[in-house]
């Protein structure tokens, strides 16, 4: 009985020790804004790539020939015109974030990928989280309009007018895991 209580203490102040060691990064996405990275907060359209790798505590050169340049064409939602531009961003990666850079007439943090890892807890400022099984999103985000786009499986949900993305995983028994939060410009 003896041996019993202490092999059970003892397997317990071993979970307690091993536990001790884990530290968790904790990621709050505010949509349209940022996001807040344990106290530091990194700014859509405000945060220089300076900051950032300071805040990050990561090296990098900011160097605007690294900037990847592209064209895009589409449509004008409005008139349905053909439109099209020119395009240049840097993307800066951080443990399971991405960072990306915007070069126009000046650079600037356009938007965040937050994706899941096991050394950071990922949510957003009214409770998603990463990993989290069949997010109620559409009643959250319940007023949108022509910008936002979700998708017939429910495992997209692009939302621009709140300037959040979420992306979800298919499970079994059609249950959809949330791997994937961005936080963008507002449209």
């Amino acid at each position: 009985m003896i041996k019993k209580k202490v092999i059970i203490m003892i397997i317990f102040n071993l979970a307690c020790f091993c536990s001790l060691g884990q530290k968790y990064d904790f990621l709050k996405i505010i949509p349209g804004k940022g996001i807040v990275l344990n106290n530091d907060s990194i700014l859509l359209q405000i945060t220089s790539i300076d900051n950032l790798c300071k805040i990050l505590d990561i090296k990098y050169q900011s160097d605007y020939d690294d900037f990847e340049c592209g064209l895009w064409h589409g449509y004008d939602p409005e008139t349905g015109e053909p439109d099209g531009g020119m395009f240049c961003i840097k993307e800066i990666t951080y443990k399971s974030l991405t960072f990306v850079y915007s070069y126009d007439y000046k650079v600037e943090l356009v938007r965040i990928s937050a994706k899941e890892c096991k050394s950071m807890k990922i949510y957003t400022d009214n409770g998603f989280m990463i990993g989290e099984i069949n997010p109620k999103i559409e009643d959250a985000y319940s007023k949108r309009n022509k910008n936002d786009y979700i998708s017939k499986s429910k495992q997209s949900y692009s939302l621009y007018s709140y300037g959040v993305s979420f992306y979800l995983e298919n499970l079994m028994d059609n249950e959809l895991k949330l791997v994937e939060i961005i936080t963008h410009l507002k449209k």
